[in-house]
């Protein structure tokens, strides 16, 4: 990696900082439930929580999946976790 990406990578590094902050967030959240990137905060706080059923219901309306599969996935989210 040369000098240009470390810096780019450095400033990118404190922009999400600073968003973590801003938003009140743990970003210890971000690595706690790998691929949750695409759901809203709500989710990740569901399974923090261990709220399966709302965990389930935001799962249900970002994807659009069924009742069965979007249990599923969330069970092996928690699972994997």
């Amino acid at each position: 990696m040369d000098a240009d990406h470390s810096m780019r990578l450095a400033r990118l590094e404190r922009q999400v900082n600073f968003l973590y902050r801003h938003f009140g967030l743990d970003p210890q959240l971000a690595d706690a439930f790998p691929g949750t990137a695409a759901m809203p905060p709500e989710f990740t706080e569901a399974l923090r929580q261990n709220n399966l059923i709302a965990a389930i219901k935001i799962y249900r309306q970002v994807t659009g999946v069924g009742l069965a599969e979007a249990k599923a996935a969330v069970e092996a989210l928690v699972r994997n976790a």
